[in-house]
Parts: C-alpha cells; structure tokens; sequence
C-alpha cells in the first residue's frame, strides 16, 4: 500500500512538473513582454525605471532617462508591483468534452497555468477560482512561488478529476471575486460559456476590475458533421439528448460576435481559444488585441 501511494504522489508530481514546464515555455515565448506591459495595476506613484519593452505605448516612456542613457526607458509605478491576478476556471461537465487531441478542460489547464506562471514570474499576486454553478475552491491573490505550485497542482487535480454535476454558471465566480472588497484585480475567466448565459452582473466586476473572458471551444461543436449523424447527450443535463438540430444552434460566428457585443457593452476584453489550435499563438493574439483596446 505505501509503495502505491508513494508511486501515486510521484506521478502527481511528474504531471505538475510537466504543466509548468510547459506554462514556462509559453509564458517565455508569447507572453514576457506583453504580459508585463498590458496587465494594468491599480497605483500612480512613481518607483523606478526600466528599458522599454518593444510594443509599449510611448506613453510610458521616461523622456529624461533615456536622454541621459541613449536608450528607452519606460517609468515603473507602484502598480506594476501590487497587481492582483486572479484565474477563474470553469470545471462544470461541458468542459470535459473534445474530439481533438486536447479536450476543453485540458486546453483552459494550459492556458491558465501559462497566466498564472507569468503572474508570479512578474511579481504579481496570484489567485484562483474553480467553479461550476457553485464555488469549488478558491485562494486570494498571494505573491511567490509556492502559490504557483499550489495553483498548478489543483489545475492538474481538476484536470484529470471531474467533479460530478454542476452547470456553467459564472455568477457563481463573480459574487466569489465581489466578496473580497476593498482590491482591484485582473480577472481572467476561462469557460466554454455552453449556453451564452452572461448576466448582467458582469458590470460588477467591469466597474472596479480588469475582466478577460477566454472561451474555449472545440471546433466540432460549430461542424456541420455533427449534424450528420450524432445524437449525444447534453453533458450538463443528463436528461437531456442533442439530436444535432442545426437550426437550434449557433455557430461560431453568432458565438463570437455575441461575445464582441458583451465585451463593447461591459468594457472587457475577449478571445476565442481552438482546442485544435496550439495555446502560444492565440494568447499571444490576446494580449495584443488587449493592448490595442487599452490605447
């Protein structure tokens, strides 16, 4: 029995290995430079300097500094040390779904554990949330490396053991994020958004945080193939069978822009991810979409 839980715990950590080998790839590749410069913070009072990244906003640029130095330096503010990020994951039975390489759940995984490497590797506070139509489990922003491990392992949890029952509903994470007032917080919240069921409540969050919606989908859901012969199960509603009507479902365009026409009336940004698509270059699409909707 102790060799079989010792063999248990060793496999756990090759796959929290693995995931954050993988989120240092991406977050190295894509994110280092737009990550930094489009997440913004909450202060104004000056700190210090730095060399100017490539793709800031001139703005920023200490004009003084870079006279006497003959190279760009951007101002640093308190701010860019006292960002909170928090990762809300949606874990309800949708997710668990894909007939590509990767399912919905694994490609939300890479996609939150690559923010939330870049968190902690930019000082930031890093926080979680996994919910369904209920909270699963929650952390406030903490800063260091110990938290990463700590959101790392619980992604891998997740990941590889659904939780029975439970609907998308992000209300459930958005009175999760509202009840710790009094901070400011960029907000990621990655979900395949099934059913299009955005409240209104978002404009709690719009009103005192930076909020990213990151939908995840798999292209077969918007196939006509799936209207050829399939007939499945709902899986948010196990009473419920999918005759692959084509008239009773949107396509991915309807999606997309219903998703543009939230984030123009709430002032938040978003992005569609592919599981058929690899995580680097989408992500790295984001954030200069983001920096193109911050100028």
């Amino acid at each position: 029995m102790e060799d079989a839980s010792n063999q248990s715990k060793l496999e756990l950590l090759k796959k929290i290995h693995l995931l954050e080998l993988i989120s240092k790839k991406n977050a190295n590749s894509v994110l280092d430079g737009h990550y930094k410069t489009e997440i913004p913070g909450k202060g104004s009072e000056f700190k210090e300097a730095r060399k100017y990244v490539s793709g800031e906003s001139i703005r920023s640029i200490d004009w003084n500094m870079t006279a006497r130095l003959g190279e760009p330096y951007v101002k640093i503010f308190d701010e860019e040390r006292e960002r909170s990020i928090i990762i809300a994951i949606d874990i309800s039975a949708s997710m668990y779904t894909g007939w590509q390489e990767k399912s919905k759940i694994e490609h939300a995984i890479e996609i939150a554990s690559t923010l939330a490497y870049s968190a902690v590797k930019s000082g930031d506070r890093l926080g979680y949330v996994f919910f369904q139509d209920k909270i699963i489990e929650d952390s406030r922003p903490k800063v260091g490396r110990r938290q990463l491990y700590q959101a790392i392992s619980r992604m891998v949890h997740y990941r590889d053991n659904q939780i029975d029952g439970g609907k998308t509903d992000i209300r459930s994470a958005i009175h999760a994020i509202e009840k710790q007032r009094g901070n400011r917080f960029v907000v990621f919240v990655i979900s395949d958004f099934i059913d299009l069921d955005l409240p209104d409540d978002l404009r709690y969050l719009t009103s005192h945080h930076d909020l990213g919606l990151l939908h995840i989908y798999d292209p077969f859901e918007y196939s006509e193939m799936k209207y050829l012969r399939f007939s499945m199960e709902d899986p948010e509603d196990s009473n419920f069978q999918l005759h692959g009507k084509k008239n009773e479902s949107k396509n991915l365009t309807e999606v997309q822009e219903h998703l543009k026409e939230i984030s123009i009336k709430y002032g938040l940004s978003w992005e569609s991810f592919s599981t058929a698509m690899p995580t680097r270059p989408t992500l790295g699409h984001y954030f200069q979409k983001k920096k193109r909707i911050a100028r």
